[in-house]
C-alpha cells in the first residue's frame, strides 16, 4: 500500500526530514530516521550477514551510534560482543550438518536471511530508488547540495545503501564483505535452493 499511494513529490519535499537538515537557534540538526534504531544493526550482525569488523560496516555503525538512544548504544554494544548464528552454523556443518536437528534448524535460519534480504532489497530498490534517487535527478545541480543532512553527497549515499543492501542480500559480490559463500554453504548443506 506504501507503494502506491505515496507521493513520490510529497515525500521528497515536504516528507524527508532525515536529508533536510533544520535549524534551532545555532544548532543544525538532522531530522529523525528509523535508521537511528539499532534494531535492523542487530539483526545484521546476529544474522552474521554483516559482520562488525568489516570496514565498510562498522564505519556506518560508529557514524550512526552518534544519533542513538543510550538504551540503543548499549543494545548494539553487546551485540558487537556475541557471534554470529551464520559463523556458529558453519562451526558445526562438518559434525553436525546431517543431523535431523541440524538440517531442521539451518534451513529455518537459510530462510529468514533470505526473508531480511527481500526486505532490504524491497526497502532500497522500491522507496530509496522511487522515492529519494528518481526525484533528485529533476533537481537542478545547485540543489542538489542540499539534498542530504549530513555525510557525504547524494551519489554517495545511494551507492553506500546499495553496498548494504547487497550485504544484507549475501550478494555474490566480490568488492565488499558479503557472506555470499558462507550462505551458499550453508544453503547446499540443507537442499534450500
Amino acid at each position: 500500500m506504501l507503494f502506491a499511494e505515496l507521493d513520490v513529490d510529497r515525500f521528497f519535499f515536504s516528507v524527508r526530514p532525515y536529508y533536510k537538515p533544520y535549524r534551532v537557534g545555532r544548532q543544525e540538526y538532522r531530522g529523525a530516521n528509523a535508521g537511528d534504531f539499532s534494531g535492523i544493526n542487530e539483526i545484521d550482525l546476529l544474522l552474521g550477514l554483516c559482520r562488525g569488523n568489516d570496514p565498510y560496516y562498522s564505519q556506518l555503525l560508529v557514524e550512526k551510534m552518534l544519533f542513538m538512544r543510550p538504551e540503543d548504544q548499549a543494545s548494539l554494544r553487546d551485540t558487537l560482543r556475541r557471534r554470529s548464528f551464520l559463523d556458529q552454523y558453519l562451526d558445526h556443518l562438518e559434525e553436525s550438518g546431517s543431523s535431523e536437528w541440524f538440517q531442521r534448524n539451518a534451513a529455518a535460519f537459510v530462510a529468514v536471511c533470505e526473508t531480511h534480504g527481500r526486505v532490504a532489497a524491497q526497502h532500497h530498490d522500491q522507496l530509496v530508488t522511487r522515492f529519494i534517487e528518481g526525484p533528485s535527478k529533476a533537481l537542478d545541480d545547485r540543489h542538489l547540495a542540499q539534498v542530504t543532512a549530513s555525510g557525504p553527497p547524494l551519489p554517495v549515499l545511494l551507492a553506500s545503501l546499495e553496498v548494504l543492501r547487497d550485504l544484507r542480500l549475501a550478494a555474490p559480490r566480490d568488492d565488499i564483505g558479503s557472506r555470499h559463500g558462507d550462505v551458499a554453504r550453508l544453503r547446499a548443506a540443507v537442499g534450500s535452493g
